[in-house]
């Protein structure tokens, strides 16, 4: 059994512009753990733990989702939060559709533990620690300020798995191009 997920990853320059505003936010905020920019990924499903005995079904239908798909254009748009406890910079673009094939594909699979939550398209920043009181996490979003709305395509999406620890460990486990029309 595995903890999947599947994720487009952002190019290096819009990696490369949120650091530059994490850098000036992050001693503002020191009871925050930053995430490492660069495992940073755009989570298209949440699949949970899911049975090896599933895995090539699995695969096969995303599979057949990324033929059916074309790429999608999207943009860095501000940041935001999930309550006082995840920080997060904002993706705009027509992601839902990608997302809702995904999730299909993932129950039609037999996954069960699939996030029920909409798509909320966003790259995590930074996380308050469990031990800690919550931080006003408005006051880290005005430190962070505007990050400049650098545009790009999401052409590809991977299968990750992830082994949870201090510092998550992600594995690609398979990729594909978006290539529908």
């Amino acid at each position: 059994m595995a903890r999947l997920f599947v994720a487009a990853t952002p190019p290096a320059e819009v990696i490369e512009a949120i650091g530059v505003a994490v850098a000036l936010a992050r001693p503002t905020a020191p009871a925050l753990r930053w995430v490492d920019l660069a495992r940073s990924h755009l989570t298209l499903a949440f699949l949970g733990s899911v049975e090896d005995a599933l895995r090539a079904e699995l695969t096969e239908r995303l599979g057949r989702v990324a033929r059916r798909h074309p790429p999608v254009d999207a943009v860095l748009a501000g940041v935001g939060r999930f309550g006082d406890r995840v920080l997060w910079a904002g993706v705009d673009g027509d992601l839902a559709p990608l997302a809702a094939g995904i999730r299909r594909a993932a129950q039609r699979s037999g996954v069960a533990d699939l996030d029920p939550r909409p798509l909320r398209a966003h790259l995590t920043l930074a996380y308050a620690r469990p031990s800690t009181e919550p931080v006003d996490l408005r006051a880290v979003m005005a430190a962070l300020g505007e990050l400049p709305p650098l545009a790009w395509t999401v052409d590809r999406f991977d299968l990750v798995s992830s082994v949870l620890g201090p510092q998550p460990v992600y594995a690609v486990e398979s990729s594909w191009s978006l290539t529908g029309s």
